[in-house]
């Protein structure tokens, strides 16, 4: 395989996060205005670990699970920031 190959499989990868980013912020942005409406915190640390142990539980090639956790907290840290917006 080229390295040309590769980087347009790369390029399709990233569309389709894009679009799966997307999606999720939607949804974050609703729990925002869901949490403000209820007077509850945006930082629910619980549900946080919860979610990270449960993701992390998922990961089929375990070398990559300290990546993919920081990038969970990267997602959640955007997702937080978004949710204080809204």
């Amino acid at each position: 395989m080229k390295l040309d190959d590769l980087r347009l499989e790369i390029n399709q990868i990233d569309e389709e996060m894009l679009a799966l980013f997307e999606k999720r912020m939607e949804v974050a942005k609703k729990i925002g205005l869901y949490k403000k409406e209820h007077h509850l915190p945006v930082l629910d640390q619980s549900r946080e670990k919860q979610l990270l142990e449960m993701m992390k539980q998922k990961v089929n090639h375990k070398e990559l699970i300290s990546f993919y956790e920081t990038f969970l907290i990267h997602l959640m840290s955007l997702s937080k920031a978004y949710q204080s917006e809204s």
